[in-house]
C-alpha cells in the first residue's frame, strides 16, 4: 500500500511539473532560459516545447485518472499543439510558415480532429 501512495505522488508531480514548465516556456520563456542557456531564446522552439509538454501532462492526467480514454487524450495534446503552433506561426510570426510547417500543421490538425470524433 505505502508502494502504491508513492507511486500516486510521484504521478501527481510530473503532471504538475510537466504543467508548470509547459505553461511558463509558453507564456514568458526567458524566465527561465537563464537555467538551460547562455543562447538567446528561440520563441518557436520554447512554444512548441511547451505545448509538448502539456500534451503530456493532459494525456498522463488522463491516464491516471481515467476520466478520458487514452486515444481521445492524445487528441487533445495533439489539438494543444496545433493551437500552438498556429499561434506562432500566424500570430506571433516567431515560426516561419514553410511547406514542412504548413504540412506538419495541417497532419496534426487532421489527427487531432480524428482522435476526437
Amino acid at each position: 500500500m505505502p508502494n502504491r501512495t508513492l507511486q500516486r505522488l510521484a504521478l501527481i508531480l510530473a503532471i504538475v511539473m510537466l504543467s508548470v514548465w509547459g505553461t511558463i516556456l509558453i507564456v514568458d520563456p526567458h524566465l527561465i532560459a537563464g537555467y538551460f542557456s547562455v543562447e538567446p531564446v528561440n520563441h518557436a522552439f520554447a512554444g512548441m516545447m511547451g505545448g509538448a509538454l502539456l500534451g503530456l501532462a493532459f494525456i498522463s492526467l488522463a491516464g491516471v485518472t481515467r476520466w478520458m480514454q487514452t486515444p481521445r487524450a492524445l487528441g487533445v495534446a495533439m489539438a494543444i499543439l496545433v493551437v500552438e503552433t498556429a499561434y506562432l506561426m500566424l500570430g506571433s510570426g516567431d515560426m516561419l510558415v514553410t511547406l514542412p510547417t504548413t504540412i506538419s500543421l495541417v497532419t496534426a490538425a487532421a489527427v487531432a480532429f480524428f482522435l476526437l470524433v
